[in-house]
Order: C-alpha cells, then sequence, then structure tokens
C-alpha cells in the first residue's frame, strides 16, 4: 500500500525505522523507481541508522540527518514517511518521539505527511494531548541516556520514547485497508467492533 504516491525523481524524508515504511520503499526500488531519502538519525536509539544501511543495501541515495536538522532540510523534501506504534481512533498516531514536530514542520512547510500502518495498529483511544497517552509516566517512557556528557545529578531530564501527532496533521495514512484520511479510521474501528 502507498506505492503509487512514490514518483520517480522525488526526494523522500522518513523518520527512524519502520518495517512498514522500509517495505514500502522496496517495492517502489523493485518497480525501477529512482528517488532519494533523508533519514533522521532517531535519537536516542539511533534506529535511522539502521534504515539508512537497509536504504544503500537497495541501492537508494540517502543521507542521515540530525534530528533537529529535519527544518533545514524540508524544503527539498516532496514527502514524509512514517510508521506507527499505534493509530488512534481520531486517526492521529503514537510513533517514535520526534514524529510530532516532524508533522508540524511538514505542514507548516506544505509538505505531504503519510503514515503507514497496519490495522492490527488500530487502538480505541482518543488521546487529546501528549499526555493522555495510557503509558504516559515518565519513567515508563524514559530511556537510559547512552551519553558521555556528565549530566549533574541535580538536572532534571525528560526524555520520552513516544509521541501523540494529532490527525490535523496527517495527509493520509497507507494501511491493508487500503488509503484513508486520519477520519476514516474511526470507520474502520467501529467496523472491527460490529462484527
Amino acid at each position: 500500500f502507498g506505492s503509487p504516491f512514490v514518483q520517480d525523481e522525488q526526494t523522500i524524508l522518513v523518520h527512524s525505522y519502520s518495517r512498514v515504511v522500509m517495505g514500502l520503499l522496496e517495492r517502489a526500488v523493485k518497480q525501477n523507481k529512482r528517488f532519494q531519502v533523508y533519514v533522521t538519525e532517531s535519537r536516542p536509539d539511533q534506529s535511522g541508522l539502521r534504515a539508512a544501511n537497509e536504504l544503500i543495501a537497495m541501492g537508494v541515495p540517502c543521507e542521515v540527518i540530525l534530528d533537529a536538522a529535519v527544518g533545514y532540510v524540508m524544503e527539498k523534501v516532496d514527502m514524509v514517511l512514517v510508521g506507527a506504534e499505534g493509530v488512534v481512533e481520531s486517526g492521529g498516531l503514537i510513533n517514535k518521539i520526534g514524529t510530532y514536530q516532524l508533522a508540524i514542520i511538514a505542514q507548516a512547510a506544505k509538505k505531504p505527511f503519510y503514515a503507514l500502518a497496519e490495522s492490527f495498529k488500530f487502538v480505541r483511544l482518543y488521546p487529546l494531548s501528549q499526555y493522555d497517552l495510557p503509558t504516559y509516566r515518565s519513567d515508563v517512557l524514559a530511556f537510559k541516556e547512552k551519553s558521555e556528557v556528565n549530566w549533574p545529578n541535580e538536572l532534571v531530564r525528560s526524555n520520552p520514547t513516544l509521541d501523540y501527532t494529532p490527525p490535523g496533521f496527517i495527509t493520509l495514512l497507507f494501511t491493508d485497508l487500503g488509503v484513508l484520511t486520519p477520519s476514516g479510521v474511526s470507520d474502520e474501528l467501529i467496523k472491527f467492533f460490529l462484527d
């Protein structure tokens, strides 16, 4: 799903690593489409490096960028592709930290922001903010810092691993059920629970 949206000579921005996004790009390569990709490094686990290595193995020109550099490269990008840890009832996303800010920048730059997810990731949640996620607890969403910086003990750090992207920032969702608008997710969830 989503293959027709990848065209020759496009520049695509990918956030972190997503098996579904990589599958889409691999299908595009097999269809002999030529494109290039910017991949966010995706701190703290640097999962974007895994995506970059797979793209290089496919023969796709790619460049790894700092998470903080998405605004800098956005004018060169034709579209943004992200995966999802979950798609909520409103059509919003729960995904790797940084997805929300990426969506805000894409919308400000008038670039399409596409999310890819299998329908088993649709969840009956209706968060209104970052802190409405059922798993929100700073100790649950925190990561162990792998840094050579010696942080002062008294310095408070907040390092969530997931964020919530509201549906208003998402152009379309590519799913195994087809291409959906964010509001279409609610309709699909209703079908799941009525069957």
